[in-house]
Parts: structure tokens; C-alpha cells; sequence
């Protein structure tokens, strides 16, 4: 019965056949209509303009004929947005590979399956097993000619042998769920099994967090980008917002270096931990020996290395071995607080880097403003501390930089100076002393219930 639906088009759809207007098999109207009936504020376009994109929108990218860049998918989604990257063979491998998945092609034959629709290997059929809402009421998923995806954890659709057909990945505050066969929302493919059930679910687990309606671009083929993805800045701080950012990272800074001198008792505990662990559950519970992958997939899987999700990601790229932290993310943050208090003294937030002064100008207006009272060699010094920190600050990734290609490394004394400067030039301001006023206008005891809260 399958078949005979299937056969009436080829094996693979082109590029060109994704077509979201075309009702031919190839086209993709039955996808956008299903997209449309889900209440989405559909855009098709053929330009992707980074500026007018937010970060509660979702962006749905059919058979990218060119190489993607990662760099602004990836900010898109750390800030909260979500994707749909249905890709098999065209140019979304470099995004997968931020996403901690590697595509592979296997050869004619050698897909890493055993069930296909009447014994035709472009047709693998695909069993919805576990739970996540991609498959509420889907029992079985076609696909054809697929891509195999491969991650250390799980996929929500998997072939037989090992890999993935669909993955739902998290960084950031957002999620990507990435199908490794486009051919699935196509329209000669929507009514196939439950292909139509896997799509509707995709477009409302995609939309669901979204409060004011869900906005979704559609680009497919050779569509084009303009600009890049820039999170949206803090211009709506207020002044106490800021300082409770502020009383935050101080908090936490201060709570890193604590802890540095008991990093190596904590490896050697946990250590021991995980080894108690270990031969405490191998003397109670059963040996199994897992199922065996695939050849194809053993030997690809192999030179696939971890992570997952964005903990694990991070936890490896800033991590030296088991000793060696690299404390970038922190640096990132101190760099965003910094600038945003020295900045709004100087009366130049908000603004971007590419229209601020540049920092021997901006460390001559801090000397003007806040030194007019020091001799003259304490205000050298002082203009040359500030202009030394913002030079080192300036070369510090953003905090969205670090999630991405960077290669910046800070260790725990880098982090301290940097540290320990800007405090210093804060309390030149007179910022440090306002920073504390206002804390503590604000802050209850750590242990003091809020007026009539009687919980316990």
C-alpha cells in the first residue's frame, strides 16, 4: 500500500523542488498550510534579514544549497530562538556540527536499517519509541534517501542500527530540532504514515513557548542572508536592575575564587566517588551487554566526540583535561557589567562598539569627569589603568561570542586581576559605593520571609 504512493516520484527531491507556493509532489504547500492552521504568522521569504529577527521567532530551513554559518543560527537560538533544519545532503553540516551532531551518507544499501517499505531501501520506515512531544500520536515515520545523524545521546526518531533521522537539541535558552531528510515535508510525503502528525507536532512544540502568537520564517534552496544576529541589548535597565546584576556576578565571582582552592580535594572526591559508584552497581545489578550498532555506524560513531546539549558542550570547550578551567564565560560577563557601569557614567550607553570612542578617548573623558581633583601623576595613572583594562576588556569575547568559534582562554588569576581592576576603577567613580547603598536598600537577609508569607 505504501509503495504504491510512493512510486509515483524519484527516490531524491532537488533543491529546487522545496518550493513552499508549488503544489506539484515536490512543492511544500501542504506543509505551509499545515503551518498556517497551527496559527503561525508564516514569512516566506528568500532573504533572510538578520535585523528583523527576534529572538521568540522560529526559523525553518529547508535544503540550504550554501554552506551555513553557524555563527548567527547559533546566537539565534543561545538567546531563546528555535529552528527547524531539515537537511540531508545540502549545506547544513556545519551547523549540525555546532549543534554537537555529524551528518554521514551511507552508500546505497549500507543505511543502518532493517525495515523498509516493501523491501525498498530508499523507503526506511522509522518506529516512534519513548516519549517527547514530536511524537504524540505518531506510531511510524517514512522517509527517503535520508542522512544519518549521529550524537552521544539519543534521538527522537532512530534507525535500527544506530544514528538518528531526528534530533531535538538545546543550547542556550533555545532548541533545534534538525530531521536529516527534507523529503519528509514535501507534499507527495506529508500524507505518508504519520509523516503529516511528526511535522504538525514539530510547528507546536517549536511555537509553544511563544506568548504573542509564533512568528515562523520558511527559507529553503539558495536563499541569502543579510547582516548578522545581534541579541538584544540591556538598553531597558533601569539603574537598580543593573545594580542587582552586578550584586549577582560580585556574589558569584566571589564564590568562584573561594572555591579554587578546593578544586583538586573536590576531583579527588568525586573521583573516588564515581568509582565507588561504579563497583557498587556492577556487584548489584545484571551485566547486559548493549545492543550492537551497526558496522557503519560503530566505525563513523567513533570519531564523533561528545557533547550533547550546551552543558556538555561548555563543560568540554572550557575545560583542560580534568585540572585546567577556562574561566572565558566569566570574563564575558564581567566584561558586559563593567562596560555597561562605565559607560552609562560617561553618559554613552547604550551603544555599540563600533560607535563608542576609542578607548584612549574614552579613558581622557574618565580622567576629565572623575579625576579633576587627584595631582597630576595619580590622574596619569589612573587614565592609564582605565585605558589598560578597557584594551584588555576589549579583546575579552561577548558573552554570546564565547558559545561560539572563540578561542579565548582566562585562567583563575586572569580572571581575579581583571577582577580586582575594574573594583578598583568603580570605586574611583564613586559606582562601588553607590552599587552598595542601593543593595542594600533593596536586599532582604538571606533567610528573612517576605512580609505575610507564612509557607514554610
Amino acid at each position: 500500500m505504501l509503495l504504491l504512493a510512493l512510486c509515483a516520484f524519484d527516490a531524491t527531491a532537488a533543491a529546487q523542488d522545496y518550493e513552499p507556493g508549488s503544489t506539484d509532489w515536490q512543492g511544500l504547500s501542504r506543509f505551509v498550510a499545515l503551518t498556517q492552521a497551527q496559527g503561525a504568522d508564516l514569512r516566506i521569504t528568500d532573504t533572510l534579514a538578520w535585523d528583523e529577527v527576534e529572538a521568540d521567532d522560529v526559523i525553518v530551513v529547508v535544503y540550504p544549497e550554501e554552506t551555513l554559518s553557524p555563527e548567527s543560527f547559533a546566537s539565534f537560538v543561545i538567546d531563546g530562538g528555535r529552528l527547524l533544519l531539515a537537511d540531508d545532503f545540502g549545506g547544513g553540516a556545519a551547523l549540525m556540527e555546532r549543534l554537537s551532531l555529524r551528518r554521514i551518507a551511507p552508500g546505497v544499501g549500507a543505511l543502518p536499517h532493517q525495515r523498509f517499505v516493501d523491501g525498498q531501501a530508499d523507503w526506511p520506515r522509522h518506529s516512534a519509541r519513548g516519549r517527547h512531544p514530536l511524537l504524540e500520536g505518531v506510531n511510524e515515520v517514512v522517509s527517503n534517501v535520508p542522512a544519518v545523524l549521529l550524537n552521544e545521546g539519543g534521538p527522537v526518531l532512530s534507525f535500527d542500527e544506530g544514528g538518528g533521522l531526528v534530533y531535538d537539541m538545546t543550547l542556550g535558552e533555545g532548541r533545534a530540532i534538525v530531521l536529516s531528510d527534507p523529503s519528509v515535508m514535501i507534499n507527495g510525503m506529508v500524507p505518508i504514515a504519520d509523516n503529516e502528525r511528526l511535522l504538525a507536532n514539530t510547528i507546536e512544540y517549536l511555537c509553544e513557548p511563544a506568548d504573542d502568537g509564533c512568528r515562523v520564517w520558511l527559507v529553503h534552496g539558495a536563499f541569502t542572508q543579510i547582516g548578522r544576529y545581534d541579541a538584544p541589548s540591556s538598553q531597558g535597565l533601569t539603574g537598580d536592575d543593573l545594580v542587582s546584576r552586578v550584586d549577582a556576578f560580585n556574589e558569584r565571582v566571589r564564590e568562584v575564587l573561594d572555591e579554587l582552592a578546593k578544586t583538586e580535594l573536590l576531583y579527588f572526591l568525586g573521583l573516588l566517588l564515581a568509582l565507588g559508584s561504579a563497583a557498587y552497581l556492577a556487584t548489584v545489578l545484571p551485566w547486559q551487554r548493549s545492543r550492537r550498532l551497526s558496522e557503519f555506524v560503530q566505525r563513523e560513531r567513533s570519531e564523533l566526540a561528545p557533547p550533547q546539549t550546551e552543558f556538555d558542550w561548555n563543560l568540554a570547550r572550557f575545560s583542560r583535561g580534568t585540572r585546567g578551567v577556562n574561566y572565558a564565560l566569566p570574563v564575558a560577563i564581567l566584561k558586559e557589567v563593567f562596560e555597561e557601569i562605565f559607560l552609562d557614567a560617561l553618559g554613552l550607553w547604550p551603544s555599540t562598539s563600533k560607535h563608542r570612542p576609542p578607548i584612549d578617548e574614552l579613558a581622557r573623558r574618565f580622567e576629565q569627569q572623575f579625576c579633576a581633583r587627584q595631582a597630576p601623576a595619580e590622574r596619569d595613572r589612573r587614565r592609564q589603568a582605565v585605558q589598560d583594562l578597557l584594551s584588555h576588556l576589549a579583546t575579552a569575547p561577548t558573552r554570546h561570542r564565547v558559545f561560539l568559534e572563540n578561542d579565548a582562554n582566562y585562567s583563575a588569576r586572569d580572571l581575579a586581576r581583571l577582577h580586582r581592576h575594574a573594583h578598583e576603577i568603580l570605586g574611583w567613580m564613586g559606582k562601588e559605593a553607590d552599587y552598595e547603598r542601593r543593595t542594600r536598600q533593596h536586599r532582604r537577609p538571606r533567610f528573612e520571609r517576605p512580609a505575610g508569607d507564612v509557607s514554610r
